[in-house]
């Protein structure tokens, strides 16, 4: 007998014992306390536009985390009534539901039922695979003990409601709030919380977006397993079954439709600060200058002009059937928009192509083109800060120059082939005549022009050759709109920035970026510069913005036109915003012919700005001081006489007006001159520039 309880004892000693070697093998390799403790999962960054609206997430899993307190009773209580409603009683695994679990995968020979706890399960998603085997179960137990051991019940809680997988790429319950409901969990209703924990048992089977009716039957059964749990009353279960639920819609995996030339900007420039552990998985925060609802709006200009003109102008349609070399640049029209604060540098808008995935080439940021007449305002910018007035009269007479390093001489020409004679500097850049500008530049020397250049924000060389008044310099869209922010904003120069401020995942800021500001012209000459854009758009190239398009307002700007028709630009701004435009072909061939800054790009600024509600009649710019007006006669630029034909209203540095009344009409006859010139300048303007 005694023999026996003996045999008997040692057996138990070494069943027990194998049990324990058995765990403890199995169990080499897992992650200590210490480990559990620090253990985070990758968290989704999340990129807000300027207004606090979401509009990207960098992630590898998406996932958002979320406090248990924020997170409903109804949701905790689904959860825990539906996967371990011993949770708050067991210290990681639950025996009883072990050894029943153990029974039938013996009877049926394989590992068929699950039996885990919470605990167990948050071990699982944590650092183990979803492999089912009897191993992986083991490992599990000792894993939900050592769990058990370093947190509290509610931060297990915590931590498995941030970590369970709800299917479409989507990690804890407030990433799937927002994903299936589109608000966060907090605000979700019981309805709504017996839904969400339907899903996790088989995200395939009951994802709502997949088969709603299936989801719907599983929500019924979680309810009716809170009921009998006694979460929930009877009348509770009843009123949640006849809430209807409203999905927030199935969104794309990838979420590249708005903005992704931005974003992508926002990418690079986390990675070179923070890393890609930082961007992808650590929770983080990006908040950036971008307006949603303009990005939309230029978004849609862009793509609605360029396919309008491949229609008009039988160009290659970007979306021609056909395979597309992927190691060469896309063969259709492209387009480049960029949208700024004119006073701080903020970027409220960026398209830098016309399709992301065909290609990745950042046309704002990346690509350098001549800007043509779009230069001009540089050198008429020099000329009124060193004395020069708008009123003061340019020869456009024909001229050949020697530029250094080329053989044959420069001979520019005008547009329209013609000569006007004597013209304000007013007239000269609201026409775009080249021959006028060549010669101010001449006058003023293209060392002084290309400085002003670069003092306005230009970063690209310029060479101090003349034929930079005709826009010779190869520029980024980017760097020539932000060089117009000190004629905008009277003075200043402002650096571009697209992110304003970055968070951890705690809140705390990481970094906050700020305007930078320099003044580098004097008030009044900026003002002077904006009266004489005006014009662009009053009486010149840019007209078609008002006469075509509707723009009603303070708003000025010049066009830009290449040779041979490749480039075509229109950077423009009104007091609240200031935009630039590029269309042309990546391949630098001519669009076709007679296209035109006023005809390809004008139009995308002007729908854009019109839309984007920056341009109306109650906001002019501010008027600083130091400048006046008098009236001058039209075509002398001199104090006007009674006997002047037209006179205008021409702005001058107070320091600076004329003090000479016109010499040419002392009398009251009319001159054949006057008239011949009219009637050059009408023919013009029908091919504007």
């Amino acid at each position: 007998m005694k023999k026996g309880i003996f045999a008997g004892f040692v057996a138990f000693l070494l069943l027990w014992g194998a049990v324990f070697a058995v765990v403890y093998v199995l169990s080499r390799g897992l992650p200590s306390l210490k480990l559990i403790e620090r253990y985070k999962p990758p968290l989704a960054t999340e990129v807000f536009d300027r207004n606090g609206v979401p509009i990207y997430q960098f992630y590898i899993e998406r996932r958002s985390s979320v406090s248990l307190r924020k997170v409903p009773k109804n949701l905790i209580n689904a959860f825990i009534a539906l996967e371990d409603r011993k949770f708050y009683e067991h210290w990681g695994i639950y025996l009883p539901g072990i050894l029943r679990a153990l029974y039938v995968d013996l009877t049926r020979g394989r590992v068929a039922q699950g039996a885990s706890t919470i605990t167990q399960q948050l071990a699982r998603n944590m650092f183990l695979t979803q492999k089912r085997n009897l191993k992986r179960k083991i490992r599990e137990a000792v894993l939900a003990v050592r769990i058990e051991r370093a947190f509290s019940k509610d931060q297990i809680l915590e931590r498995y409601l941030n970590q369970i997988y709800f299917g479409h790429g989507v990690y804890g319950v407030e990433a799937a709030s927002r994903y299936y409901f589109g608000k966060s969990v907090s605000e979700l209703n019981l309805a709504e919380c017996a839904m969400l924990a339907a899903i996790p048992r088989s995200p395939l089977l009951y994802s709502p977006y997949r088969n709603f009716e299936r989801a719907r039957r599983r929500q019924k059964l979680v309810l009716r397993i809170m009921k009998e749990g006694g979460f929930i009353t009877d009348a509770e279960m009843r009123e949640a079954l006849e809430t209807p639920i409203v999905l927030a819609g199935p969104r794309e995996e990838k979420v590249e439709g708005i903005a992704p030339y931005f974003l992508d900007m926002v990418r690079k420039y986390v990675i070179q600060r923070y890393g890609e552990d930082f961007l992808y998985t650590s929770g983080g925060k990006i908040y950036t200058t971008l307006d949603l609802e303009l990005q939309k709006i230029a978004e849609a200009a862009v793509d609605s002009f360029l396919d309008l003109y491949e229609e008009e102008y039988d160009l290659e349609p970007k979306k021609a059937d056909y395979v597309r070399d992927t190691l060469n640049p896309p063969q259709y029209l492209q387009g480049a928009l960029v949208a700024m604060d004119p006073y701080t540098g903020e970027i409220r808008a960026l398209v830098g192509g016309r399709d992301y995935d065909d290609s990745k080439f950042n046309r704002v940021t990346q690509m350098r083109r001549q800007p043509g007449s779009a230069f001009k305002p540089f050198v008429y910018t020099a000329a009124i800060d060193n004395g020069y007035n708008p009123s003061d009269i340019l020869m456009d007479v024909p001229l050949a120059l020697r530029i250094p390093g080329v053989e044959e001489l420069w001979y520019p020409e005008n547009y329209d082939g013609r000569y006007l004679g004597p013209i304000t500097l007013r007239r000269a850049l609201a026409l775009s005549r080249n021959l006028a500008t060549a010669h101010l530049i001449l006058e003023l020397g293209p060392s002084v022009v290309a400085e002003y250049a670069r003092k306005m924000g230009i970063e690209s060389p310029v060479p101090p050759y003349p034929s930079i008044a005709l826009g010779s310099p190869t520029l980024s869209l980017l760097e020539i709109t932000r060089a117009y922010a000190p004629i905008a904003n009277l003075g200043s120069r402002v650096d571009p920035y697209f992110v304003s401020r970055i968070e951890d995942p705690e809140g705390r800021v990481l970094e906050e970026n700020f305007p930078k500001v320099v003044q580098v012209l004097d008030s009044s000459t900026a003002y002077i510069m904006i009266d004489m854009l005006k014009s662009v758009i009053e009486e010149g190239t840019g007209r078609l913005a008002w006469m075509t398009y509707g723009l009603q307002g303070a708003m000025a700007g010049k066009t830009g036109t290449t040779n041979e028709y490749r480039d075509t630009w229109f950077i423009g701004f009104s007091p609240t915003l200031l935009a630039g435009v590029w269309v042309g072909f990546d391949s630098l061939r001519t669009i076709t012919e007679g296209a035109v800054g006023a005809r390809f790009a004008l139009p995308i600024w002007a729908t854009f700005m019109r839309e984007a509600g920056a341009v109306d009649t109650l906001t002019d710019f501010p008027i600083p001081e130091g400048v006046a007006w008098a009236e001058v006669c039209s075509q002398t630029g001199m104090l006007a006489t009674p006997y002047c034909p037209v006179t205008r209203m021409e702005i001058f540095k107070v320091d600076n007006i004329p003090t000479v009344s016109c010499t040419l009409h002392t009398g009251s006859e009319w001159r054949k001159e006057w008239k011949q010139f009219k009637k050059l300048e009408e023919g013009y303007l029908r091919g504007v520039r």
